[in-house]
């Protein structure tokens, strides 16, 4: 998913020059889809946790919760576990419905380690969101009453 690039890109210290995925590393980072760790530290060959993948795509699109983002997040039966640095992105995220858990929706499982559907489930409900593509009907999106 293309978008307009808001920031300039940083060299982390962990991502050599040669390394296969500089450019798209580089590119995600400019477009605001994703961030590094403190350090300028990117870590490329670390499992992304599933909380990671929803807060990269939230914070691309650019989404802020519309209500009470306690309430959003009591939707999870292990809102619990969310790192308070998540927990805005995650409630916005839910409003719209970028969040898909199989086989429960209420289970968030945000420490877990995304799997390559998973990733390519939440990537399409990005682009649900962003009027790219039709929604598919399914059980395992969260959704949540808001209003």
């Amino acid at each position: 998913m293309k978008k307009a690039k808001t920031r300039a890109a940083v060299g982390f210290v962990d991502v050599p020059s040669n390394f296969w995925a500089r450019g798209a590393i580089a590119e995600a980072y400019e477009m605001g889809w994703m961030s590094g760790y403190p350090g300028n530290v990117f870590r490329p060959s670390q499992q992304i946790p599933r909380v990671q993948v929803v807060v990269a795509l939230n914070n691309g699109l650019g989404y802020e919760p519309t209500c009470n983002f306690q309430d959003v997040l009591s939707y999870y039966n292990d809102a619990g576990e969310i790192q308070s640095y998540a927990v805005k992105s995650v409630a916005a995220a839910t409003e719209k419905q970028l969040v898909v858990s199989y086989p429960n929706p209420k289970s968030l499982k945000p420490n877990q380690s995304a799997t390559r559907a998973e990733v390519a489930a939440f990537i399409y409900q990005t682009l649900v969101s962003t009027n790219q593509a039709r929604a598919i009907n399914s059980p395992y999106i969260a959704k949540i009453d808001i209003g």
